[in-house]
């Protein structure tokens, strides 16, 4: 299910122009035990929140245990005001996977799992950095930052093309 703020626009702004999250940030949970009943203990559930974030950023001061509270209290507040009020009790195991994980663990710029990229017009579709360096055409790229996209499965789709792509061009 995806939860969007009121108003989008202004959660949006929040995310890109200062680097921080909204009083009522969007999100997306899923419960992955509903397909896979190995997701959790036998009649237990698990479930997976997803926030968007802002990516780090060494120019302007982001209290991130504060975000991370913040954005924790919303979501609880917003499932609340679905008609489920007690979540938050029945949590006996949590983990908070952050900007600055993925910088650390994946070594992630910023730890924009999205990509580097804005989703500007000019940056989506065919109009993203190609597989190939202009260049250097022996420099290939793979990822969320690069053509087609970003996300699990264009990222690897993304890996499909160029390996297809230096395969042709190298037999």
């Amino acid at each position: 299910s995806i939860f969007l703020n009121e108003p989008y626009k202004e959660g949006m702004e929040m995310i890109f122009d200062k680097k921080s999250l909204s009083s009522n940030p969007s999100f997306y949970i899923h419960s992955p035990v509903r397909t896979d009943k190995d997701a959790a203990p036998d009649k237990q559930d698990s479930l997976s929140v997803i926030i968007p974030a802002p990516h780090i950023d060494d120019g302007m001061e982001q209290d991130w245990d504060l975000l991370k509270k913040r954005a924790r209290i919303a979501v609880f507040k917003r499932l609340k005001e679905a008609g489920i009020d007690d979540v938050e009790k029945h949590i006996k195991f949590e983990i908070c996977v952050m900007p600055q994980t993925w910088k650390d663990y994946c070594n992630i710029t910023n730890g924009a799992v999205f990509g580097s990229l804005s989703h500007t017009i000019f940056q989506m579709g065919y109009f993203r950095p190609h597989n190939r360096h202009a260049k250097y055409t022996n420099l290939f790229f793979v990822g969320g930052s690069t053509h087609p996209g970003n996300g699990v499965p264009l990222v690897l789709l993304s890996s499909k093309l160029t390996t297809e792509r230096i395969l042709k061009e190298t037999r």
